[in-house]
């Protein structure tokens, strides 16, 4: 099994490049990102990721580092280590059933007039959940229509029973004075 160590992390992300289980670009950014953030830490490569203050990391590498980076650069640093570290540890947790988060991305396109707008992302963005006990199940609401579901391993019958009332709670067509 992989260490949790940021030493860990980095190869993570080489690793996921190397064998094509993700984008490369998308992997070697995210390497890029944890490389750059860990590398304000003293031992980076030792740090147990599983207990690393994420954003206390970031302030550091923020305050040590800004003078070398446009703040947008910055912010994508930032944004691209809490997915990598997110991921990262949902692999930890179930390396066989982990999956690579997709990046909602933006479009900026140009109109023949030379105007630019921007538009909806292309795909949308699958939500790793870093809990360990926790499973997504996809749920088919209708036809052609998929929903996820992220659930405790351990799941009780009176959570069951709550669950079931606010989704109940949820339903366009239901009758507000008819309790199920």
């Amino acid at each position: 099994m992989t260490e949790a160590t940021g030493r860990g992390l980095v190869d993570h992300w080489t690793w996921a490049s190397e064998k094509g289980v993700m984008n490369k670009n998308t992997a070697n950014g995210l390497r890029a990102a944890c490389s750059q953030v860990l590398g304000a830490l003293d031992n980076w490569e030792a740090e147990d990721i599983k207990k690393l203050d994420v954003e206390g990391a970031l302030v550091r590498f923020q305050n040590l580092r800004k003078k070398e980076f446009k703040p947008g650069v910055l912010e994508t640093y930032k944004r691209r280590f809490r997915q990598a570290v997110t991921s990262y540890l949902s692999y930890l947790s179930d390396p066989s059933g982990w999956k690579p988060t997709t990046i909602k991305r933006t479009v900026t396109t140009e109109k023949e007039n030379g105007e630019r707008r921007k538009s909806e992302p292309e795909t949308p963005a699958m939500h790793v959940h870093p809990q360990v006990n926790m499973v997504e199940y996809p749920f088919p609401v209708r036809d052609g229509l998929i929903a996820r579901i992220v659930l405790p391993r351990d799941l009780r019958k009176a959570e069951v029973k709550r669950l079931t009332a606010f989704l109940a709670a949820l339903a366009i067509d239901a009758d507000p004075l008819v309790a199920g």
